[in-house]
């Protein structure tokens, strides 16, 4: 994000009327979709002022403002942010507690119809051609109070972005979802809300987010037991099974675990959240109906003190999930999905079968206090930053790795690999991997973007766990350090915790003694399927051939 104040428009990567455009579909309204970061909504429609004129301020004051600059992702030009066309996002009740959830061949229409209509932005009209406030509008297109509803015609994998909005209210009054009270205004009729979201409600935003972090699969009995256990009719449109486990009180604060992948609110960490050991363990949480821990395995050298239930109950995935994300090529991102370096042989990547993948795993606080083995998806990332060791060349805990905007890498390359950039590993994808081509890269990264500011004064390639630096002494040009042990807070993967599509004891590692999927000394010394599956910590390495590690390295932890 944008920083409120900034020197240049070269500092400024996504701002405020960005994120509500693009982001924030999946985010119920107010709160930074409504408010400037001083307080102020950011345009007020009874008083036509924008926020910053509350405070006796400009346009000119705002030119470079976080919350009120908006600079274009595809050419990096800076202009003022359009919120007097698109208006503020409110909060839209209807997101999480519709009564009545529209759903078409496993897409949530609901969700869609709002996401769209935020990504029209300032383009956005109806039938006669009249500007339709996009933010303001979104959360009744989301409800479904429309007579036209058009997506605009954009490139191959554009998100889908409404042009044409025709906003019709007798819908909501005719489904009883709208009336009029006694002033003669339109308010939400209790008949359409429900207290306890549906599961779909969760899925209008969780199906593309957890898709592509997790590989999570919902609405099938056969892949999460608690989905089977807490919806027994089947039925997937009253499903009520999420709520269960991440119940909400009257301030929204919904139940959460601890994030393994960035950090929000880490004081609500696990309240009010019914996790496994909640529901299934002797205690005040127990769930009436969650069956206690059964068979010698649990009790056995302490296993649940060292691994999480997730840990041997989420044995593996079969939806696929996002693997890779390579910002180094062209400064757009290249996505490599878990088929692409994964396999369904754990100990063998290469096995043709990629129908399921193995999770790496990680240590993680649990509920009760205990730092426990969980499973994660390790994603992998390549990116640019600008390197500045803070004069401290032999002490890299103080440095800085700033990363590049990805508009000004862009600029550089022009949308397109650099001449030279070749495909070391033949899969039709271009990587930069080896020496000469990040060479090639650090040298035009240090060049100026549009508004004449250098790029980068020291670039650096973030990948595989090291940082590439431009280095004369060496007969390549470049060097590289590992991060891991340096304190330099930067990393090269995402760790992205699995912790649904979780399955019944029989098809749980362990499952009918079969201890030799951990250890070796119970597999006749061989390599075991669990401490030594095959976790890709590099897509490219110098040759453009994937590098692997497995848990047992990546944890320090050797069972016999």
């Amino acid at each position: 994000m944008a920083g409120k104040d900034n020197d240049s428009a070269s500092e400024i990567d996504k701002t405020s009327f960005f994120w509500t455009g693009m982001c924030g579909g999946c985010h119920p309204g107010g709160g930074p979709g409504e408010f400037d970061r001083d307080g102020e909504l950011y345009y007020d429609v009874a008083t036509g002022q924008f926020g910053y004129e509350k405070l006796g301020l400009t346009a000119a004051d705002v030119v470079l403002d976080g919350d009120y600059a908006f600079v274009s992702p595809q050419t990096g030009a800076l202009m003022p942010a359009a919120w007097d066309k698109t208006g503020v996002s409110e909060p839209d009740c209807y997101l999480c507690h519709k009564r009545d959830i529209s759903v078409a061949n496993g897409v949530v229409n609901n969700a869609f119809w709002r996401q769209a209509t935020l990504r029209g932005m300032a383009n956005l009209v109806d039938d006669l051609g009249a500007t339709v406030p996009a933010f303001a509008a979104a959360a009744t297109a989301g409800a479904g109070w429309h007579s036209t509803f058009t997506l605009a015609s954009l490139p191959p994998g554009s998100p889908p972005t409404a042009s044409v909005l025709q906003v019709n209210y007798q819908i909501g009054l005719d489904t009883g979802e709208l009336r009029v009270n006694d002033r003669g205004n339109l308010v939400l009729a209790g008949a359409g809300i429900i207290h306890r979201p549906r599961d779909y409600a969760c899925w209008g935003c969780h199906a593309m987010a957890d898709a592509k972090k997790r590989g999570r699969e919902w609405f099938d009995p056969d892949k999460d037991v608690h989905y089977a256990a807490f919806n027994p009719g089947g039925e997937p449109l009253t499903s009520q099974a999420c709520t269960t486990c991440h119940p909400a009180d009257m301030d929204h604060d919904i139940g959460k675990g601890n994030a393994t992948a960035g950090s929000v609110r880490n004081d609500t960490d696990y309240a009010g959240l019914r996790t496994c050991r909640d529901c299934h363990l002797p205690g005040p949480n127990k769930h009436p109906r969650a069956p206690a821990p059964s068979g010698g395995l649990h009790d056995l050298a302490n296993h649940l003190e060292v691994m999480s239930c997730e840990f041997c109950h989420i044995p593996f995935k079969e939806a696929p999930a996002d693997l890779v994300v390579d910002n180094c090529v062209t400064g757009s991102s290249i996505g490599y999905q878990t088929d692409a370096f994964l396999s369904a042989d754990p100990l063998d990547p290469t096995d043709p079968f990629d129908d399921r993948w193995y999770p790496a795993f990680t240590w993680k606080v649990d509920k009760d206090g205990v730092t426990r083995l969980f499973p994660i998806k390790d994603l992998q990332t390549a990116w640019w930053g600008d390197w500045d060791d803070n004069g401290t060349p032999d002490n890299y805990a103080d440095d800085l790795i700033q990363p590049l905007i990805l508009w000004r890498v862009r600029q550089i390359t022009g949308g397109a690999a650099l001449p030279g950039t070749t495909d070391d590993n033949s899969d039709g994808i271009l990587e930069v991997n080896n020496e000469a081509e990040i060479l090639a890269y650090i040298t035009a990264l240090k060049g100026n973007d549009s508004y004449g500011n250098q790029v980068a004064a020291r670039p650096v390639m973030v990948k595989g766990g090291k940082v590439w630096y431009e280095d004369a002494s060496q007969p390549s040009g470049v060097n590289f350090f590992e991060l891991e042990g340096t304190g330099l807070r930067a990393e090269s993967h995402a760790p992205f915790a699995i912790d649904h599509n979780v399955r019944p004891a029989a098809a749980a590692l362990g499952a009918n003694g079969d201890c030799g999927s951990c250890h070796r000394g119970l597999n006749g010394g061989q390599e075991v399927p669990v401490f030594d599956r095959k976790i890709l910590v590099d897509p490219f390495d110098l040759n453009g051939d994937p590098v692997y590690s497995t848990p047992r390295e990546m944890l320090g932890i050797n069972p016999f």
